[in-house]
């Protein structure tokens, strides 16, 4: 049996982005892992067990001083503490205009320093020359620029044992491999599995999910002792097959999940998810769409459901993000237009809230207000043609966010006499936040319907679901 002092000494220098970014290429590019992801080329769910990436690299060696550099935004402060806690030395920096040229910078220079003190320590001291036989630089990057500071640890007569995915590796270290003994090349790919987990559940900060491209496993008809967890893993050993990014969110009911698919490209196509759900969840779950699960709660209510659409933007539309209202139908309402065809035809229909009304063309845009104006001149749908958008295609359709509009009224889009007036009279109204905090005045209250806060839940816009009637507090998400 080797005894410590025998063993080697290993430290540690990693690029944390060399890690994450080739590792994500490499779990959504198929492998025995994973399939293929077929609407992205990186997969976000993937991680690195740090713990196991240290273990596996050391191979029962000794962890002599170690570095991490990584970069902000974004914030990875619990990457950092976690290597923290494995004796990891963190550089963290702040990155310009997308580049990493300090991470690269430290690195560099932390390698090329230590071992050059290392050498000249060595010549005056007997037992630091013993140890640097014994020790082991792994660097954990592919960057060509630590070509030049790992040639100087090789030339001061440091092994070097080099990391690196193959989808991120500079052929300069091939080159040097071929010319220095003392260097040797490993992929990351040969003990993925060992390192590495993927973790469906979403991280957004905001706490709510995207109506747009979301569907809801509810009504659990499995066994009682069937714990959350087991449902999870249900659900994703379930979803692993697709070949589909995918994200899940456990409601606060008991074994229901919302499940979001951000590569969704259309309506179309988030409809086939949901038909696949179905087929996949069916025995364990009933399937439903985000609007048409949120409706459930709201109902008599004139709810609106507004989505942030993740679908390729309008030809013509200057903003990244189009925004959607769906409206929920209001069954007193049989008639929108008078130019309408038939009573119904451009209600939407309430068993399938992702499809557009009866009788409109399925590449149309069928959009509501926000409030119930009934003298305004565009009162009813408004249906546009996508195709060959023009200048004025702002102008011919209702403004998304109705009285939430953050332009006040100067997006170019339509607005009802209602919020036109409210614009007019509160010009320094924040509308973003319209009815979303509850009066403080309560009944007392003498502003009216120029009250910028809800005196009723009916009134209440929740920003949470995106839901009216009901306000952030009481949401059921």
């Amino acid at each position: 049996m080797m005894i410590e002092e025998d063993k080697e000494i290993c430290m540690f220098f990693v690029d944390d982005s060399n890690i994450w970014i080739e590792a994500q290429k490499f779990a959504a590019s198929g492998n025995s892992h994973m399939p293929k992801l077929t609407d992205r080329d990186r997969d976000p769910r993937l991680r690195i067990n740090i713990g196991k990436l240290v273990k596996t690299l050391l191979g029962g060696r000794l962890q002599g001083t170690s570095y991490l550099y990584g970069s902000r935004p974004p914030p990875n402060d619990a990457v950092w503490n976690t290597f923290e806690k494995y004796n990891f030395r963190t550089k963290i920096y702040n990155r310009s205009r997308g580049k990493e040229k300090q991470v690269d910078s430290a690195m560099a220079t932390d390698l090329s320093h230590t071992s050059t003190k290392l050498s000249t320590m060595a010549d005056f001291l007997p037992e630091i020359k013993e140890e640097n036989k014994r020790t082991v630089f792994i660097a954990i990057t592919g960057d060509q620029d630590m070509v030049p500071p790992i040639t100087q640890a090789l030339d001061d007569g440091f092994r070097v044992e080099l990391w690196a995915w193959k989808s991120g590796i500079s052929s300069e270290y091939r080159k040097l491999a071929n010319e220095m003994a003392l260097l040797s090349i490993n992929y990351l790919e040969h003990v993925f599995r060992e390192i590495s987990f993927t973790s469906y559940r979403s991280t957004r900060r905001s706490g709510k999910v995207d109506p747009s491209c979301t569907l809801v496993l509810y009504d659990f008809s499995g066994t009682e002792v069937t714990d959350l967890l087991d449902a999870e893993a249900i659900v994703c050993n379930g979803l692993d097959g697709w070949g589909r990014l995918s994200f899940i969110t456990p409601s606060n009911i008991l074994n229901e999940f919302y499940v979001e698919f951000p590569g969704a490209k259309n309506i179309n196509d988030m409809d086939r998810l949901i038909d696949d759900a179905k087929t996949q969840f069916g025995e364990l779950w009933k399937v439903m769409s985000w609007p048409q699960y949120a409706d459930r709660f709201n109902e008599g209510l004139p709810a609106m459901v507004e989505t942030s659409n993740m679908f390729a933007p309008l030809e013509g539309d200057g903003d990244p993000k189009s925004r959607e209202i769906m409206a929920k139908e209001e069954p007193q309402r049989t008639q929108h237009s008078t130019n309408a065809p038939s009573a119904t035809s451009n209600v939407r229909d309430p068993s399938n809230p992702w499809k557009l009304p009866t009788g409109v063309n399925q590449s149309g845009n069928a959009e509501a207000s926000s409030l119930n104006d009934h003298t305004s001149d565009t009162d009813g749908w408004e249906t546009v043609t996508r195709s060959n958008l023009k200048s004025g295609h702002h102008a011919k359709q209702r403004c998304p966010y109705g009285i939430r509009c953050g332009k006040s009224g100067d997006c170019g889009h339509l607005h009802t006499k209602e919020e036109r007036d409210l614009f007019q009279a509160l010009p320094d109204q924040n509308f973003k936040r319209w009815k979303t905090s509850k009066c403080r005045h309560g009944d007392r209250c003498y502003l009216g319907k120029r009250c910028a806060y809800y005196h009723t839940s009916s009134e209440a816009w929740c920003t949470l679901c995106h839901v009216e009637g009901h306000s952030r507090e009481d949401c059921k998400y």
